[in-house]
């Protein structure tokens, strides 16, 4: 599984998360439950970014080789 993948499934559960918070009804009884989910959202936004940011990092990557190449050959 490559990061993309990994990203698209964090996607598919935080709006399993936002749901199951929408769907909760307000009574006191459920706070512990809403806490539980919030910290779970938590956790899950905090694993996106990270991936977004290995994702961008390897584009990064890939342009700096690219170019890295293309000055080598003296195309740039």
């Amino acid at each position: 599984m490559d990061y993309k993948e990994i990203l698209d499934t964090l996607q598919i559960i935080e709006g399993e998360l936002d749901d199951a918070v929408n769907q909760l009804p307000e009574y006191n009884a459920n706070t512990d439950a809403r806490g539980s989910i919030d910290g779970a959202r938590y956790e899950l936004y905090n694993l996106k970014d990270e991936i977004e940011r290995a994702i961008l990092d390897r584009i990064q990557e890939d342009n700096k080789e690219e170019l890295d190449h293309l000055a080598s050959i003296g195309a740039v």
